[in-house]
């Protein structure tokens, strides 16, 4: 690498200016350059192709034993997570995946294809009396239009990542009459058309779109959704059909510089949440997370209330925001009873408070207020105090320094607190405790604050 370094450097000169302009030592000294790096360079490439046809010579050896070993050998395997190369090794991926799946019995199979992706056809396991798969993560490797087998007629979760199958999931809905987990990750490509999923007869619980570049979501008709997350690059819309059945919802935003390129005004784009929240069934519950610097929310109120919200969890807040939104959140939802909010305190600004009267605003159902990332700023204070003052019922008030850990597998509730150590002065302590305290407008008696 050092090598190629140092030549690349060498030739850019000479590349970039016009060649007319170059005279003739010049172009004969760049090109005895070129042949002393190719003399020096040449024995270190064939000592590494040695190196890594030998690497994978064992690594298929490794495989065969675990997973062909004699047929005296029993064993039994619930979960196998594969992760190896493309098409160079396809003979040998095709007998893993065929003996890992009908010989061993794995419940839970995970196939990594790393480089050029392969196909499967796992109709060829339809034969087999073994057949314990129910959870399958295919990770670019294609099912080769099999979603009409047997197999895949008994999975209970599928996950496709690195595919460009997401134009199939009403048949895959169709055909996978038992699946409960569906989930779409890193699809290639930016798709303005969409994903569009109408599938009455699917038994769908949960449904998770990851890193994918859908011009819109329409989810037409899923009966039996309980659970839809969307995670890293959010859609312009999302359109919300028959999902009666729907009651947690999951918004994970992330701009990236690919975004720009794809439409240059999407880095100026900011939203409302009614587009993502529009005709939305009666949810539960709401999970809002932002990663990055930049604001793509905007301070509205939101049009439709969230007449049936419990529980809202916003995490990744930037230190540097306005959240006097939050408090726009909380008026559209009228029986809310917890709320967590998770603080950023990575950003280098700090955040603006505006003070808002209490009486303008009751918070009648509210129980329950965490504040994850507290460290007793002054307009953390003002929030945390006007909640406590517009919340006649308010319980227990827990401030924490500390941050989230997010869960890939699980589809919404995969936010954790984890609490930083900090030790609080008995000064500062009690001066906080002062402040939240201060002035006649705290309306519950049986309140708790729990700073640490």
């Amino acid at each position: 690498m050092e090598a190629k370094a140092a030549y690349e450097a060498e030739k850019s000169p000479y590349v970039t200016t016009n060649r007319d302009a170059v005279n003739l030592s010049d172009f004969y000294a760049m090109k005895d350059k070129m042949d002393q790096w190719t003399r020096r360079i040449r024995p270190l490439t064939a000592a590494l192709e040695r190196y890594e046809r030998w690497a994978m010579r064992h690594h298929v050896k490794r495989v065969d034993a675990f997973l062909l070993p004699p047929d005296g050998v029993h064993r039994t395997i619930q979960k196998l997570r594969l992760q190896t190369f493309g098409r160079k090794w396809n003979q040998f991926i095709q007998r893993w995946v065929t003996a890992a799946i009908a010989r061993w019995g794995v419940e839970d199979f995970e196939l990594n294809v790393e480089g050029r992706c392969i196909a499967y056809d796992f109709k060829i396991l339809d034969g087999c009396q073994n057949l314990q798969l129910k959870r399958l993560v295919l990770f670019n490797c294609p099912p080769l239009g099999s979603f009409n087998s047997l197999t895949f007629q008994r999975l209970t979760r599928l996950s496709l990542c690195k595919t460009s199958y997401f134009g199939l999931a009403n048949r895959i809905l169709t055909h996978c009459v038992h699946l409960l987990d569906f989930s779409i990750r890193y699809c290639p490509g930016y798709w303005a058309g969409g994903l569009r999923i109408n599938v009455p007869t699917s038994r769908l619980k949960n449904l998770l779109v990851d890193n994918c570049k859908f011009g819109k979501i329409y989810l037409h008709s899923l009966p039996c959704l309980e659970t839809f997350a969307c995670r890293g690059l959010l859609p312009s819309k999302i359109y919300y059909g028959e999902v009666p059945g729907l009651r947690h919802v999951g918004l994970d935003y992330l701009k990236t510089e690919g975004d720009s390129k794809v439409d240059p005004s999407v880095s100026n784009r900011t939203y409302p949440l009614s587009k993502f929240l529009k005709r939305i069934p009666p949810i539960e519950s709401l999970v809002l997370q932002f990663k990055g610097p930049e604001v793509w929310i905007e301070p509205i109120a939101v049009p439709d209330p969230l007449l049936h919200l419990k529980k809202l969890f916003i995490a990744n807040v930037p230190i540097n925001w306005d959240i006097f939104w939050i408090v726009t959140l909380l008026d559209a939802a009228p029986v809310l009873e917890s709320c967590h909010v998770h603080i950023d305190n990575r950003s280098e600004n700090m955040a603006s408070w505006l003070d808002v009267q209490a009486q303008d605003r009751q918070y009648h159902c509210l129980k329950e207020l965490v504040v994850v990332g507290f460290n007793a700023v002054g307009w953390q204070i003002g929030f945390v105090r006007h909640v406590m003052k517009a919340s006649p019922r308010m319980r227990q008030v827990h401030l924490l320094d500390g941050h989230v850990v997010e869960d890939k597998e699980r589809v919404l509730e995969g936010l954790e607190v984890v609490p930083h150590t900090r030790e609080w002065h008995e000064f500062e302590r009690s001066e906080v405790l002062d402040d939240l305290w201060d002035g006649n407008g705290i309306c519950s008696p049986q309140l708790e604050i729990i700073l640490e």
